[in-house]
């Protein structure tokens, strides 16, 4: 806020009256920057004490370029309210309350030309004020630097919570730029309003939060404003920022050089690795399986290879705030490689032989199976064929006709037997389950009527 004594004269008919204005002032900043092809908005606030403000409909506001007095060359009213006639830029508006004396205004489409000093002025049909504390409007065609405000980066321990923010001017509140962030932890959580300063000009603002990981150490988070003009292209900016998280060890491993087999006097490195912040006071230390006592100390373990080295080796790495143990991880003697691979081999051969044994056996045990089931059904069909032949005809000797059993449940049985050749021996048959219906044997006539 400035304050700048000066004299107001006051003109009415035949009368002139000089008014001491050592306290009559407006607020106003006193520079503000714009982008070119955007628009520019100015806070302004004025002191009507000394000026009567009764007639609220019949208050006007003019804005003068370069110079207060009007009769000054080169002056500029680029807005006169009272006649609404504005020059120099397309559109200028005043948005404030005059009444209130608010006179806040928007100049549109604002370029590099308009880089100048701008005056005040209140209008009664009774009074006239120009306030003599300019504003100096500054067209550029870059956007201003964002302002990137963070706690201590550099000092961020793991799991606690990270505030970052940023800002971006927006001289044109209408047309406020966007603000995005890029390469963020996956935990932010991102608000962004409109807000204003102590000088009662506008900015975005962009507050960012998230719980440090030590996998965001060295992480480059960047913020970005892009602002819309009236122009080809819109207008970005652009500013970045090195996250640090200290953590203690994290991913600890070994690695055996030249190979995790090895062969009795070859010369043998284990190399124990870890992610950690601060890493240069890093402590590290070997021990293997079976062993009570540490083997040795550092980053590295080298050592001749003996047919008492094979095993199971561990590290311990560890800073300033924790420690870490490693898988263990196996160094195996080519001999002993042999040996295993042989076993390996052997066993498997084993299985082999005896699953194409098991397979073969059952396989002949299917066979058998299967002819003895055919056997079985040969057997039956012969046994039925031999019981079925009980009737026995004896017509082709007689040619006499038989008679036939007229009952329809009834089932003839036929039989033959030869006579022309005597038989010495006789046998009997017997089938069970069967019943003889009906037999007739017959011999030849004359043999008969001899006897």
């Amino acid at each position: 806020m400035s304050v700048f004594p000066f004299m107001v004269f006051l003109f009415f008919p035949n009368e002139l009256v000089l008014v001491s204005s050592e306290f009559v002032h407006s607020e106003l900043p006193s520079r503000i920057t714009a982008l070119s092809g955007s628009c520019v908005q100015i806070p302004c606030r004025f002191d009507g004490s000394v000026i009567s403000l009764t007639n609220t409909e019949s208050v006007f506001g003019v804005w003068i370029m370069k110079d207060h007095a009007f009769a000054n060359p080169g002056v500029l009213v680029v807005f006169n309210g009272t006649a609404n006639i504005t020059k120099g830029f397309s559109h200028i508006e005043i948005l404030g309350n005059l009444s209130q004396r608010e006179c806040t205004t928007v100049f549109y489409d604002v370029m590099n030309n308009h880089s100048d000093k701008y005056y005040f002025r209140v209008e009664t049909p009774d009074q006239r004020y120009t306030y003599q504390n300019p504003i100096y409007i500054s067209v550029s065609d870059s956007p201003q630097p964002l302002v990137l405000n963070h706690t201590n980066l550099n000092d961020v321990m793991e799991n606690t919570t990270v505030n970052l923010s940023c800002s971006a001017e927006a001289p044109c509140p209408k047309q406020p730029p966007t603000i995005s962030w890029s390469n963020i932890p996956e935990s932010a959580h991102i608000t962004t309003q409109l807000q204003e300063k102590p000088d009662k000009t506008q900015s975005v603002f962009s507050h960012m939060t998230f719980k440090a990981s030590y996998m965001d150490h060295r992480r480059n988070i960047s913020c970005t404003a892009t602002y819309p003009r009236k122009t080809s292209n819109d207008s970005t900016v652009e500013t970045t920022v090195m996250l640090r998280v200290l953590f203690p060890p994290k991913e600890t491993r070994i690695t055996i050089d030249p190979s995790a087999s090895v062969s009795v006097g070859t010369n043998v490195t284990l190399t124990c690795k870890s992610k950690a912040n601060p890493s240069n006071d890093m402590n590290y230390t070997w021990y293997k399986r079976g062993q009570e006592n540490q083997l040795d100390f550092g980053e590295q373990l080298t050592f001749t290879v003996n047919r008492l080295s094979g095993g199971w080796y561990f590290c311990k790495a560890k800073n300033e705030h924790d420690f870490q143990i490693s898988e263990e991880i196996q160094l195996i003697l080519a001999e002993s490689l042999s040996l295993i691979i042989g076993c390996v081999v052997g066993v498997s051969a084993f299985l082999l032989i005896f699953l194409l044994i098991t397979l073969f056996l059952r396989v002949q045990r299917l066979k058998a199976s299967t002819i003895k089931e055919t056997d079985v059904s040969d057997q039956g069909q012969e046994k039925q064929v031999q019981i079925s032949s009980i009737y026995t005809n004896g017509a082709f000797v007689s040619g006499e006709e038989l008679e036939m059993p007229k009952d329809e449940n009834d089932v003839v049985h036929y039989g033959e037997i030869d006579f022309s050749t005597p038989q010495t021996k006789s046998s009997t048959v017997k089938s069970s389950g069967q019943e003889t219906i009906y037999a007739e044997v017959r011999g030849p006539e004359k043999e008969m009527n001899q006897d």
